[in-house]
Parts: C-alpha cells; structure tokens; sequence
C-alpha cells in the first residue's frame, strides 16, 4: 500500500487533531461514507457532525457505514451550498471531497460554483483555529474548472486571517488528485 501517495489518508492524518477536540464537523460530500466514518470514529462523543451529499444513494451508503456514531451524525440528503441553512453553529473541521461518487454515475459531480458557495459558507463559520480540508479531482472537465476555480480563490485569502496550504504528487499525471488544507487564524 502507498502511503505518502494516498493524499485521502495524509488528509485525514492532518486534520486529526482539529477533529478529535472539535464540537462541530460538517463532512460537505458524505460520497460512500468513508470521510464521514473517519470523521465520526474519531470525535469525541459530544460532537455533533453534519453529513451532505446530493445524492440518495451516497447518505444511503454513508448511513448503513456509520449506523454506529448515527446519533451524533445529522444525515442531509442537500447540497453542500446549503451548509449555512442547515448548520447554525461555528464550525470546527470541515472537509470536502469532491467529483463523483465512487461506483455511481460519473455524469453526477460536483460543480465549482455549487462548491465555491459552500467553502465561502465555511468559512464565514470556521471557528478560529478551525480546519477545512478539500480534495480536489482534476482528471474531468468539471474537476478541473472546479480544481482551478478553489485555487484562485484559496490564494487570494487573506494571510492575516487563514494559512491555506496544499499536498499535490509532482511525478504523477497532472490529472491525479490533491488536496488543499486551511486554517483560520484569524
């Protein structure tokens, strides 16, 4: 198995700190549920944490891997832009993981204005010192508008109020995914 090549798992090991003192998660794209069980097996039992996904079939598939933590786990059949409708409190740890569902239609993605809405709605309630990680999936043509698109907008952020860095594989293709972590400082 690779290790610094699955950016998935170096996303995850990042964000672990954050998640483990957080009170509030929003998993934006609970896809088939892999984020969200991470997530839930490693917050503490106070924790509440909100799962989106579009999709049916993805919170059906995220509800049936993480029936065990399902008390703490708002499960939202809804876009991810509606994370300010639905989420009344200051974030802890958000993340994202964009594209397709794994397994589903591949004509189902995500999209860059839809995505755009949601991230800017996070962070208007990321808490200080509060994380949010997205993984991004160039090898489509709306993953790569969508890739580009956070690019441009997480480098304008202002340093005095987020660090926003990223993990991305310089010796494979172009197309392969990588992700984007920020922090609010500020």
């Amino acid at each position: 198995m690779q290790t610094v090549s699955n950016v998935i798992n170096l996303m995850h090991q990042a964000i672990l700190p954050a998640v483990r003192r957080a009170d509030v998660i929003v998993d934006a794209t609970a896809g088939n549920g892999g984020d969200t069980l991470f997530l839930a097996q490693n917050m503490k039992a106070s924790c509440q944490l909100y799962a989106f996904d579009i999709q049916a079939e993805a919170i059906l598939h995220t509800k049936e891997r993480t029936k065990e933590f399902a008390a703490q786990i708002c499960y939202l059949q809804q876009s991810h832009e509606e994370i300010g409708r639905y989420v009344d409190r200051s974030i802890d740890v958000a993340m994202f993981n964009l594209g397709y569902l794994p397994g589903a239609d591949h004509e189902a993605v995500t999209n860059h204005e839809s995505t755009l809405k949601a991230v800017k709605c996070v962070l208007a309630k990321l808490r200080l010192q509060g994380i949010c990680a997205i993984m991004v999936y160039p090898g489509h043509p709306e993953g790569k508008i969508e890739a580009d698109c956070l690019a441009s907008f997480l480098q304008e952020l202002p340093v005095r109020d987020y660090t926003v860095g990223g993990y991305r594989l310089w010796n494979h293709r172009p197309e392969a995914p990588y992700g984007f972590i920020l922090e609010r400082t500020r």
